[in-house]
């Protein structure tokens, strides 16, 4: 048994082994110890990471765990002489030819096959050869070509990027994950296999691998260098193998080891450059050096456009055109812009996370921001003593106090002063004063900190967020997407109907009426032929892919701003959905806007695929006090909305949010708001809505609207309000 095989390696010459496998690679000590676990415990081994991280490389290097054996010549899965019982040899052995042996070098043990979606169950296991098939004839064993799978056997299989390979051909590796039995194509032979499968992919693959594959993997999760004097030495060495030629000096290669590694903690990506990409980055910066171009600076500059950008995977409300481009140029002027840290304090990724979704969700701070009326905010921290920007003024105050005691001591009060009349009193003025003049400088050096930090910036009267500052509260605000895995076969010729398909091949089927002839397999055709006993190929064999196609959507949020909203925390929690929509549908490049409406109604945001644009708008919304609640006049700009839209094949769905009663227009606002529903019902445009319950709520109103809409009804509390939105969002797509 080839897991046995490998056990005995380890514990026999478990140092030397060990060594090999790992040397020259930097994996963590607990990712070695949980690989050799699995390898000595036999398991199936599935290594997870990133590009670049080293999980095909590790993968490639267990072959060395494999010895040289003696199988019988040319049998394709490798058969011990004493012992051959495969068909191949069963067949040579009725026809009276000999069985010569053979020895197998341990590391032709080792089968690779790379997933992708053209990967097919023949590949795996086998079909018939064509040439074979007319020497032989096609009912002879001969005349089967073994896959990859079955020429593993007695061996290891690496299947690298395992996310990527079609159903189907995931369900023909079971056979191998199990243990059991293959079936030779249509032959009626079987086949028991021994192997043992390595495979790679990335970490997302977890979120939509069958459960019925993952279940017979051991886990390793493999990740990036984070000590950069460890990265740094894997550059240096990745150098000096260079043909001979310059090497980089110690300030060059330390400050392209910074620029890689800051590109990992950058809050706008989700995955920075990896070991791999910091090789090739000192590679060209070392082809540079030789070729004279430019100083330091203009090299690391010039290199990093080069080799940087197109390496990175932003965010999704980050992944806009440029955007690649501008992170790099902020990381680039971070490290050689000679930018200097505040000498006052430091604050962490959290806390700014907060500081902005406070800033964004409060009024009290977000005004006095707006219209930079610092007497007003240094009030509002001072009253509100429980809020992040109240414990950061804090935190300020108390590093400022221990840099500068001369200037903020309690005490400083100088011997005249002592020696007045009014001494009392005027040490406790003097000491108001110096706490009062210590506060506004906390809160100066608070909102400088954030200036610099690019959290906050300055406006035509205050501050705001600044693009960095609505990227935290996006990332603050990111909802976590379960995507749905049910599809079917919809009104698209060759493809699922799937709410996040991104047109990747799923499958393959016969030809129908209608399919294109650019999804036509001609590989797959002949294969049908031949299978079906065929001299040419006729229209029954024709063969297709098939792909998962995403259908698009543009949403509207049609939300109240009547003064009924101000109750509790409902127009907050009206902002936040509408942000988290945007993420959701971002990642799947839908378009979200949002009208607002009270007395009458206008379009806040237009219909837009970039949440930053939307975030914005959104943020500096503000109630209408004392006004009445127009329900259908929200519904006719939404659907005027809609109208500057129609070239677009996106399917249009409406979704109106309101805690109150139609009051407006008169005489008849419900039958005005039933009347707008039933215009964009018949425009094609699907209405759903959500009540929040309040004395002042009329679910049965909207229960009709949404019923002439076609959509659903949602009555829910105020702090549900983002759960039903998404919610809202995956039905809606369900239903396309």
């Amino acid at each position: 048994m080839v897991k046995d095989e490998i056990l005995k390696r380890l514990t026999s010459n478990g140092r030397d082994v060990i060594e090999g496998l790992f040397s020259g690679l930097e994996v963590g000590s607990n990712d070695v110890e949980e690989i050799l676990s699995t390898l000595v415990t036999g398991h199936h081994l599935l290594i997870l990471g990133p590009p670049g991280s080293g999980k095909t490389a590790v993968a490639n290097r267990l072959g060395t765990l494999l010895g040289d054996i003696e199988v019988v010549e040319g049998c394709p899965v490798n058969c011990a002489p004493g012992d051959a019982y495969c068909p191949w040899c069963l067949e040579r052995k009725r026809n009276g030819e000999p069985l010569k042996t053979v020895v197998v070098r341990g590391s032709d043990r080792l089968k690779k096959i790379q997933g992708g979606s053209e990967v097919t169950p023949e590949d795996m296991v086998g079909s018939i050869d064509p040439e074979s098939a007319l020497a032989h004839g096609i009912h002879s064993v001969s005349a089967f070509s073994p896959g990859k799978l079955l020429r593993a056997n007695k061996g290891v299989l690496v299947v690298d990027f395992i996310d990527r390979m079609p159903e189907r051909a995931l369900n023909t590796l079971l056979y191998a994950l199990e243990g059991g039995r293959v079936n030779l194509g249509a032959y009626d032979e079987q086949l028991d296999l021994d192997i043992l499968v390595v495979a790679t992919g990335s970490p997302k693959m977890l979120e939509f691998l069958p459960l019925g594959v993952l279940e017979y993997f051991d886990i390793v999760t493999l990740g990036y260098v984070d000590d950069p004097a460890v990265e740094t030495r894997i550059d240096h060495d990745n150098l000096e193998r260079r043909p001979a030629g310059q090497m980089l000096d110690d300030i060059t290669l330390a400050r392209a080891v910074e620029i890689a590694n800051l590109t990992r903690s950058h809050s706008e990506i989700e995955r920075g450059i990896s070991t791999r990409g910091s090789m090739r980055y000192t590679e060209l910066l070392a082809s540079m050096q030789e070729m004279g171009v430019g100083g330091r600076e203009e090299m690391l500059r010039g290199a990093a456009f080069s080799t940087l950008p197109h390496r990175l995977q932003l965010a999704p409300h980050a992944d806009l055109p440029g955007k690649r481009d501008q992170v790099i140029q902020e990381i680039l002027d971070e490290v050689l812009g000679g930018k200097q840290k505040v000498e006052t304090l430091d604050f962490s990724r959290d806390d700014l996370m907060s500081l902005v979704e406070e800033i964004a969700r409060e009024d009290k701070f977000r005004k006095p921001l707006k219209y930079g009326a610092f007497d007003i905010l240094l009030k509002r921290v001072q009253r509100f003593p429980e809020s992040k920007l109240a414990e950061m003024v804090r935190a300020m105050s108390s590093r400022m106090e221990e840099l500068y005691p001369d200037r903020y001591r309690k005490d400083n009060v100088t011997e005249e002063l002592l020696m007045d009349i009014e001494e009392s009193r005027k040490r406790e003025e003097r000491i108001t004063k110096l706490r009062k003049a210590m506060e506004l400088d906390a809160l100066s050096q608070t909102i400088g900190y954030l200036e610099q930090h690019k959290i906050l910036e300055k406006g035509k009267q205050g501050w705001e967020l600044s693009r960095k500052g609505l990227s935290l509260l996006l990332e603050r605000l990111t909802p976590k997407l379960v995507t749905s895995s049910v599809y079917g076969y919809g009104k698209h010729t060759t493809g699922k109907k799937l709410s996040i398909g991104i047109g990747r091949e799923v499958g393959i089927r016969h030809f129908r009426f209608g399919d294109k002839y650019k999804d036509v397999t001609v590989k797959n055709s002949i294969r049908e032929a031949i299978r079906n006993h065929r001299n040419q190929v006729t229209k029954d064999d024709i063969m297709v892919v098939t792909r998962d196609v995403r259908t698009s959507m543009d949403v509207i949020l049609v939300v109240d701003l009547s003064g009924t909203m101000r109750q509790l925390e409902k127009l907050w929690h009206a902002k936040e959905c509408s942000i988290a929509l945007s993420l959701a549908a971002s990642q799947f490049k839908d378009r979200v806007g949002v009208v607002s409406f009270s007395n009458m109604a206008d379009v806040v945001v237009d219909i837009t695929a970039n949440p930053y644009r939307l975030t914005r708008r959104v943020i500096d919304l503000e109630l209408h006090p004392n006004s009445f609640t127009n329900i259908g006049y929200g519904i006719l700009k939404a659907m005027q909305l809609f109208s500057y839209h129609r070239r677009s094949k996106a399917s249009q769905h409406m979704i109106v949010i309101s805690d109150g009663d139609a009051t407006a227009p008169h005489p008849s606002p419900k039958k005005y708001a039933l009347r707008q529903a039933t215009r964009a019902a018949k425009k094609g445009i699907t209405i759903s809505t959500i009540c929040i319950n309040e004395e002042s709520a009329d679910p049965e109103l909207m229960r009709r609207i949404a019923r002439i809409g076609k959509g659903r009804i949602y009555y829910i509390g105020e702090e549900a309000l983002t759960a039903a939105i998404l919610e809202e969002r995956m039905a809606a797509k369900a239903t396309l």
